[in-house]
């Protein structure tokens, strides 16, 4: 049977509460909204566009008898192979992008998001002849319009590019930062840890995306730590994953879990006045998950797909109520509107925003 999660009464051993999805005004009409954060909009600077590698050349090879130097470099994000020095020369460290001379070039791979760094020096003088130079390779480390992998920055802190988006509750200023025991790909993501209603979450500026801010598609893997923490006394668990911030916060990775467990999906307002849920089909377990959405301000318009596919109950088009506006940042991170009685741990990491639909790749 398919709930709607408006407006709850939770006994938690301290009186008498009126449980609700908080709201502007100080609590919705219904349970499944929630407060907006009090950060406002976006202060954060212009998404990160990843460290691209530049690959490296074929290497030249051939026997070097003199005491020439190496040309030998590094490509951005691989190193460069030890053969093909040259006899009786020191190899120089080159610049990047060029192999050593009859060394292997390095593979550059782009990393999933953040800038790779150089390689190893060029072949070292004295050594056996070189043999000849593979050529590098490259991958763009972004094929998108806004990558992010959650591997620029260090381990308790923000993200680089991000700022803080602040929360309702006493506890606003917590419970959210870069983490390594968990990541999609990579070694780090975003880890959210908390059991206060009303945390931080991190917000990045849209501004530099022209018109793919407001008409796009994006993705975005999650985790929760399982088992997930379940209420009681009939109380359901609304929890916001990811949400874009324009007149109002449009919440569009959004989730309710009823007592039993088991989620649905949503697109809800903070004053809980629209728009669309599903049943509660789903349940969170130990594995990575991908979310994708699509949003078109001008039409109106939203859809919404879990592990590829589409949750069509979601979908609309030409809805005034769903207050889409010109977006100005992007949000992520947990911030829920109920106590759960363990932390809510989640896991968020390879967001991407394209103006193509970009899949769970």
């Amino acid at each position: 049977m398919k709930h709607f999660p408006f407006l709850f009464v939770l006994s938690l051993g301290v009186g008498l509460v009126v449980v609700g999805c908080k709201s502007d005004g100080g609590g919705g009409s219904t349970g499944t909204g929630g407060a907006m954060g009090t950060g406002g909009n976006a202060t954060g600077g212009s998404p990160g566009t990843g460290g691209i590698a530049t690959g490296g050349t074929t290497g030249t090879g051939g026997n070097a008898t003199g005491g020439s130097i190496g040309t030998g470099g590094s490509a951005t994000g691989g190193s460069t192979g030890t053969g093909g020095s040259a006899t009786g020369g020191s190899g120089a460290g080159g610049t990047s992008g060029l192999t050593g001379s009859g060394g292997n070039g390095g593979s550059s791979a782009g990393g999933h998001g953040g800038g790779a760094t150089g390689g190893a020096p060029g072949g070292t003088g004295g050594g056996a002849t070189g043999t000849g130079g593979a050529a590098g390779s490259t991958t763009s480390a972004c094929a998108y319009k806004l990558c992010e992998d959650f591997e620029s920055g260090s381990v308790g802190a923000l993200p680089n590019g991000w700022t803080a988006y602040n929360g309702y509750g006493s506890d606003a200023m917590k419970g959210v930062a870069l983490a390594n025991d968990q990541a999609h790909a990579g070694t780090m993501s975003l880890k959210s840890s908390s059991m206060t209603p009303g945390e931080e979450r991190i917000q990045k500026s849209l501004a530099a995306l022209g018109a793919t801010a407001t008409k796009h598609w994006g993705r975005i893997f999650y985790k929760v730590q399982s088992p997930a923490p379940k209420t009681s006394g009939g109380v359901y668990f609304h929890t916001t994953m990811v949400a874009l911030e324009g007149t109002t916060e449009n919440r569009i990775v959004d989730s309710v879990q009823n007592p039993d467990g088991a989620h649905q999906w949503l697109f809800n307002l903070p004053d809980d006045s629209c728009c669309t849920s599903s049943a509660y089909s789903w349940t969170f377990d130990a594995s990575w998950h991908c979310a994708e959405w699509y949003v078109d301000v001008s039409a109106k318009s939203y859809r919404f797909f879990s592990d590829s596919t589409e949750v069509t109950s979601l979908a609309f088009t030409n809805n005034a109520n769903a207050k889409m506006s010109s977006y100005t940042a992007i949000v992520v991170g947990s911030i829920f509107y109920q106590t759960p009685p363990s932390p809510f741990v989640l896991w968020l990491d390879d967001l991407a925003l394209n103006d193509t639909q970009i899949g769970c790749k």
